[in-house]
């Protein structure tokens, strides 16, 4: 009679080729139960193997194989997840910053060549405003002859604020 005969927990192939299993079996020491693992040859003459035979088949063996492939696949699926989804994170963040930046810069320190895509993003944006469509052809001008984004922002606040007055009124 084998070590683990009636005591086998789980019993799977650690091969490819299928000729060897693991077998991980109770087993009591001082008071405790604990969990002993044991390396078999997949050899029908042996002994050891036909004891194993006698508590499991090819097929449990088989399936349980599968199952700790297919927990480790998850195990190791969820690793990479947190992986990408952390990386991707500090990556967005760290694009953010460097974005957020930029925008300051171009409104802060604006340099008419470097910067003059956004003046013009920012000029195709303020149209699309009722404040700036209903505004006055003069306004509708200055707003076109700014030349750079602080004074885009401030002809818009401005005329915010006009309109604003206005309304309460």
């Amino acid at each position: 009679m084998a070590i683990f005969s009636n005591k086998i927990v789980d019993v799977y192939y650690t091969d490819e080729n299928l000729s060897n299993v693991t077998i991980l079996y109770n087993y009591e020491k001082d008071g405790e139960t604990l969990v002993g693992e044991y390396h078999l040859l997949v050899d029908e003459t042996e002994a050891q193997f036909q004891d194993l035979m006698k508590e499991v088949t090819y097929q449990d063996i088989e399936l349980a194989t599968l199952e700790m492939h297919k927990a480790y696949r998850n195990q190791l699926q969820t690793l990479v997840d947190e992986e990408v989804k952390k990386v991707s994170t500090q990556q967005i963040l760290s694009d953010h910053l460097k974005s957020t930046d930029e925008h300051y810069k171009a409104i802060f320190e604006y340099d008419p060549v470097k910067n003059a895509d956004e003046l013009f993003k920012c000029k195709m944006y303020l149209f699309t405003l009722d404040v700036i469509k209903n505004g006055s052809k003069t306004f509708r001008t200055k707003v076109r002859k700014a030349e750079n984004i602080l004074e885009l922002c401030k002809l818009f606040d401005t005329e915010k604020r006009r309109v604003e007055r206005k309304e309460a009124k």
